[in-house]
């Protein structure tokens, strides 16, 4: 995200903005006497939107640019799931109803009975190369209870989400693993999702099966 700040006046009241994709947190501007220019990294953060705060001060924006590309489709939503064990109605299907919010008492997160050796897992109706896993956390009780969760696709780890202070969403980078399921897993506290997004695209097709074939020679034996 490239941010043009204002030239002909006030252009220190750029300090300290904030800019996040679909909520998830990018960086913040710090003002520096004589530029005119600056790039937020936002590392390929996946969100429908862009957002720019400024708590402390006026914001002026002279140009925003946006870069990036359209991810792989979402493929989650709706999709069958389960989990190891359920508690509080926390049902396994809520980390797939396209609703994010955080709050658990809004009845849009799952909840495991146990506080250890825990697994959520959605299905799919075919194998998928999936790009990506975006978790929301709950957010008004017990958000270090994330940390240490895995992602697997298909029983192939993809990475491990490690809690910070404040943050939302978390976003696990799978580089196209191939597998018809996503499972999260967590050894060592309850878990609770609040939604999981599942990025990909379906696998090449499976051509072989019941094709015409023949061989060089037959021997019998």
């Amino acid at each position: 995200v490239v941010v043009y700040n204002r030239q002909n006046c006030c252009p220190d009241r750029i300090d300290g903005a904030t800019v996040y994709v679909g909520g998830e947190y990018c960086g913040t501007i710090r003002y520096t006497q004589g530029r005119v220019i600056y790039s937020i990294d936002c590392n390929k953060a996946i969100g429908g939107d862009v957002t720019i705060t400024q708590p402390d001060n006026y914001l002026t924006l002279c140009e925003v640019k946006v870069y990036g590309e359209k991810d792989n489709t979402l493929i989650s939503p709706g999709r069958r799931t389960e989990q190891s064990s359920t508690a509080h109605n926390g049902v396994s299907s809520r980390a797939v109803d396209c609703n994010t919010d955080g709050n658990y008492f809004k009845n849009s997160c799952t909840h495991s009975q146990s506080n250890a050796n825990n697994w959520w897992r959605v299905y799919f109706d075919t194998d998928y190369a999936v790009s990506k896993v975006v978790v929301y956390n709950r957010q008004d009780c017990c958000q270090e209870r994330i940390d240490g969760a895995t992602v697997y696709v298909g029983g192939e780890y993809c990475g491990t989400i490690r809690y910070t202070q404040g943050r939302v969403i978390y976003s696990i980078d799978c580089n196209k693993a191939i597998g018809g399921d996503v499972a999260i897993t967590q050894s060592h506290n309850y878990l609770t999702l609040c939604e999981v997004k599942v990025y990909g695209e379906k696998d090449n097709t499976l051509i072989s099966h019941g094709r015409r074939t023949e061989q060089s020679h037959r021997r019998r034996r």
